[in-house]
């Protein structure tokens, strides 16, 4: 939206960066260098860079130059080949916080087999966070399950007292892993959180340890399970599998998850049973015994879940070379582990009394394994997948001028670059929680299509290939005239859709044109500019708003302010002058309609979240 600053007072803005936005370089450089258009203030851990395996790097304090518009920071250590994230934040002239990222390739892509390759890293307090909401569940839908097995020994001995309940406070557990988890998502969208699937997800999970712990207070049982099965629904649609095989995957993840809490809360409940009632073999071997014959089936539910996940998530060749692979093999070695304990309790159970004391410690071995093994679980449903477009090689270099253009596709972020024979094409979505931490959880994906053909002309298939996170590249033999190229953009728990750019060929580069129409738009009194804002293409527009201002008002507010842009190019199709802009650094485009006199009568702004539309009237112009 606009601001009021003074001419003296305009926001800060990136305009270059080395490395340059969304390029290669050879090596790991020696420093990064962020260049404003205006003086700004850093602070402490001003950069950070985010290597190709999600490992963030503090560049420490960093130095000014240029009167406090060039901001330089030094790598502290030579970062692996791949794509880096340089992430960075600092204070413009007017006191506002200014915040963004841009990304660059080192080198070649690591070949699969690379120990490299893996993604971002693990997002370790949300890791810890879901370790705290299974073990809860475990303990609330386990627990419930096994008071079947004490129910018999409770009615035939009334020496023997049943166990202190952790049901509620499983369920509290729960509750307060799900509250932990969606800290980081009202820190980004406030009250709105059920506005995307990641947000209502977290409110179902809520609301279902929620009515769990009341109803297990008041001992309605059945509905407490009702009220946790909805919970582990839940889980299973933000699951890695539902995002590789929508609502198949989402019941494969429900079932394991739903079976592998119920084996641990119930080993938990038996152990604990056990212990209470040492003192009565007979009621003990009668509780294991139980236990013990529905944890093979739940074993076997576990084991064949897990193993159908696994095969749809995780090629083989990267079980060992991916912190994604090797975390899976950990969970699977600690399951093996727990079968091979409850194998050789079985085997005492077929003893006499007098091992019942090894059992119980076999038992209580077994609980600690598998409690670890849902560690390992919180670990992977907390980290990405194995990516290959996070590897992929970045696009070729332009040939000649490029051409930029932006739109929002449902709600997500379409940045379009076309030069001569390809498009590249960067899709993105709104960022949850700390800005500087690595990509939280589960990393983004997405699917793209699209279409090219001349205005009202037969229309090509675009094939696309992935270039890094986001981004894909196409060849695209563009005509001269106008091209169309029709997207389609989806992200699992963003809202896409179908979107349609005009792509004008050829265009030349600008500069001057630029300079030219600030020099002229410095020179206007007074105009009115009518705004419109959008964070959703799907939507409709909401009404304008007339901000009546100067010229230098204006520019005050602009990236281009200062008649400077990175990318700048102008296309002069049937009589109309329009120029178009791009900051790579920060994902934004511009596209400015002139009138014969060189002033702005259109303008497109986008970045990733929005899209605003401005139309510009001047005293003596009527329409």
């Amino acid at each position: 939206m606009l601001a009021f600053p003074a001419p003296a007072q305009a926001h800060a803005f990136l305009l270059f960066t080395t490395p340059t936005a969304n390029s290669a370089v050879v090596e790991s450089p020696a420093s990064v260098d962020l260049v404003f258009n205006e003086r700004v203030t850093a602070g402490a851990d001003a950069v950070v860079l985010v290597d190709s395996g999600g490992r963030a790097t503090s560049t420490g304090p960093v130095k000014t130059a240029r009167d406090g518009g060039v901001v330089t920071a030094q790598v502290p250590k030579a970062l692996p080949p791949g794509e880096v994230t340089v992430r960075w934040r600092v204070t413009g002239e007017d006191g506002d916080l200014v915040e963004g990222e841009f990304r660059f390739a080192i080198g070649a892509a690591p070949p699969a087999s690379s120990a490299n390759e893996g993604g971002p890293g693990v997002s370790w307090v949300p890791a810890g966070l879901r370790w705290m909401l299974f073990t809860g569940l475990a303990l609330a839908l386990g627990g419930l399950v096994a008071r079947r097995g004490t129910a018999v020994p409770l009615a035939k001995n009334p020496e023997l007292r049943a166990v202190r309940s952790l049901l509620v406070f499983g369920a509290l557990a729960g509750l307060a892993a799900t509250v932990g988890l969606a800290a980081p998502l009202i820190a980004e969208v406030g009250t709105d959180l059920w506005q995307a699937q990641p947000g209502q997800l977290l409110l179902t999970e809520a609301a279902g340890f929620s009515a769990a712990a009341l109803l297990l207070w008041r001992r309605r049982h059945a509905w407490a399970a009702a009220a946790l099965t909805a919970v582990v629904i839940a889980e299973g649609l933000r699951s890695h599998a539902d995002v590789a095989e929508p609502v198949w995957g989402a019941l494969l993840t429900s079932v394991h998850l739903a079976a592998a809490a119920v084996w641990v809360g119930a080993l938990v409940h038996t152990v604990r049973t056990a212990v209470a009632w040492r003192g009565h073999r007979a009621a003990v071997r009668w509780v294991i015994t139980e236990y013990a014959g529905t944890a093979l089936w739940l074993f076997l539910v576990v084991a064949a879940t897990g193993t159908a996940a696994a095969l749809l998530l995780v090629p083989v060749d990267t079980l060992f070379t991916t912190d994604y692979g090797r975390i899976l093999m950990i969970k699977v070695v600690l399951v093996l582990i727990a079968v091979l304990l409850a194998g050789t309790a079985r085997l005492y159970l077929k003893g006499d009394d007098a091992r019942l004391g090894r059992v119980r410690m076999l038992a209580r071995t077994e609980a600690a394994v598998l409690a670890a093994a849902l560690a390992a679980a919180a670990v992977l449903v907390s980290a990405p997948l194995p990516s290959a477009d996070a590897l992929a090689a970045p696009p070729p270099a332009a040939d000649g001028p490029e051409l930029p253009l932006g739109t929002l596709a449902g709600q997500i972020g379409v940045n379009l670059t076309a030069s001569q024979g390809q498009l590249v094409i960067r899709l993105a979505t709104p960022r949850w929680g700390n800005y500087y931490a690595p990509e939280p959880g589960q990393q983004q994906d997405f699917e793209l299509s699209g279409a090219l053909s001349p205005v009202g002309g037969a229309a090509d298939d675009l094939t696309f290939r992935p270039c890094g996170r986001g981004c894909f590249v196409a060849g695209a033999a563009l005509r001269d005239g106008e091209n169309l190229v029709t997207l389609r953009a989806e992200a699992p728990g963003w809202r896409g859709g179908d979107v349609a750019l005009i792509v004008p060929w050829p265009v030349t580069s600008a500069a001057d044109a630029l300079a030219d129409t600030a020099a002229r738009m410095e020179q206007v009194d007074n105009l009115t500019v009518y705004e419109t804002v959008t964070s959703d293409g799907t939507a409709e527009l909401p009404p304008p708003t007339a901000l009546p201002l100067s010229g230098p008002t204006f520019l005050g507010t602009e990236p281009y302010g200062a008649g400077v842009a990175p990318i700048v190019v102008r296309s002069d199709g049937e009589g109309a002058v329009r120029l178009y802009l791009a900051f790579p650094a920060e994902a934004r485009t511009a596209e400015l309609l002139l009138d014969v006199e060189g002033r702005i009568v259109e303008e497109t702004l986008t970045d990733p979240k929005h899209v605003i539309l401005r139309r510009f009237t001047y005293p003596e112009v009527t329409e």
